[in-house]
């Protein structure tokens, strides 16, 4: 029995030992890598301080909760650390293939002052993947918003997606993106915009854009890289991106086109036919339906919900918008605005919508 006794500690203290070990490896070699994305990003001048948790502190801060928001490649569970709520975002194991945590932590620390960036408190790199610790937000992510009905009420709903709040979530992610394109040592391509990497603040309606985890910087004077391997969401792939694996600035512009479109007519999209930009769009309410973007007005197509909040007294602004999607969504990328061009006339559109419900008061 004794013996039994010493056996069982000697296991305990070997699987003790080896967890340590393994914490150390990773802690080093997720370490290292965090760092060098920061020193390539911004020459080792960090903005914003990251915070290191230690494994220990992640499993404390996350014991009991039962709060969780799914997004797209993950989950983040809410949680508790120094006597405030954090959102704590764990990594699928295929993360690593194709995604890049570690650029992730490091553009994601640059943008946290910006107020439509979800706010990156710190991480913890003991684990095999690093997990990232935001600040919490009461929140809904823009996909399930606009596309699973059923997952909240309808004022809620009504709410969060009226016409001026589908245009302030158009100008923070537009304005998140310029900030990516404008104000590092070189444009840093976000590539893999949608609705799904945007969370919207339920009590602000500020527009959070998380997962920098695909994005790519351009080389030193260069306008575009080509890469090998083409990573992203089929529907908001820039034709040119997808087909030959060319990434400019023109390929975020297409994929914002995308999600502008989406908050126009609230419908999701399934495929897209780049010779003719017909989209193929669908609710879970109705059967597929072939969208010609070139020939369809904006009056036919908008989001049903928009009109019967205010009918044709904002017609030019769904005009001006649906200009702007199809400016976005040129099939040759030279053809398409620069992200700071569009950024500018939403919020000539915003201003006009703002003008008008001042007049109505």
């Amino acid at each position: 029995m004794q013996f039994l006794r010493r056996l069982t500690i000697r296991k305990k203290q070997s699987s003790s030992e080896e967890w340590r070990k393994k914490k150390h490896d990773y802690y080093l070699h997720n370490g290292s890598a965090v760092l060098e994305e920061l020193l390539a990003l911004c020459n080792g001048n960090c903005r914003i301080p990251i915070r290191y948790f230690t494994a220990s502190e992640i499993h404390n801060a996350i014991r009991y909760s039962q709060n969780k928001l799914e997004i797209f490649d993950g989950r983040m569970v809410a949680g508790s650390m120094d006597k405030r709520l954090v959102f704590v975002r764990f990594f699928p194991h295929y993360f690593r293939n194709f995604f890049n945590i570690f650029r992730d932590i490091a553009i994601t620390a640059q943008m946290s002052h910006l107020k439509n960036v979800l706010r990156l408190v710190g991480c913890c790199v003991e684990f095999e993947k690093p997990v990232m610790v935001y600040e919490y937000v009461v929140a809904i992510s823009l996909y399930t918003l606009l596309f699973e009905k059923g997952n909240h009420d309808d004022q809620t709903r009504k709410s969060l997606l009226s016409w001026g709040n589908r245009l302030r979530i158009a100008n923070d992610v537009a304005s998140a993106i310029v900030f990516l394109h404008t104000e590092f040592t070189t444009p840093i391509i976000y590539k893999d915009l949608k609705p799904s990497n945007v969370i919207i603040d339920q009590n602000s309606g500020v527009a959070k854009l998380l997962n920098f985890s695909l994005s790519v910087s351009l080389p030193p004077g260069e306008s575009q890289v080509v890469k090998d391997v083409t990573c992203g969401t089929y529907g908001y792939l820039a034709p040119e991106y997808a087909v030959s694996g060319i990434v400019t600035q023109n390929t975020d512009v297409y994929s914002f086109g995308v999600v502008l479109l989406q908050l126009l007519t609230g419908k999701n999209m399934g495929t897209l036919t780049i010779k003719d930009r017909n989209y193929i769009m669908y609710d879970v309410d109705s059967d597929l339906e072939t969208i010609e973007i070139e020939k369809m007005h904006v009056m036919d197509i908008a989001d049903p919900a928009i009109l019967e909040e205010h009918g044709i007294e904002i017609q030019q602004q769904l005009e001006d918008c649906w200009d702007l999607v199809k400016k976005c969504t040129k099939s040759k990328g030279e053809e398409r605005p620069y992200m700071i061009e569009v950024a500018k006339e939403l919020r000539r559109i915003h201003n006009c919508f703002r003008a008008f419900t001042l007049g109505q008061n």
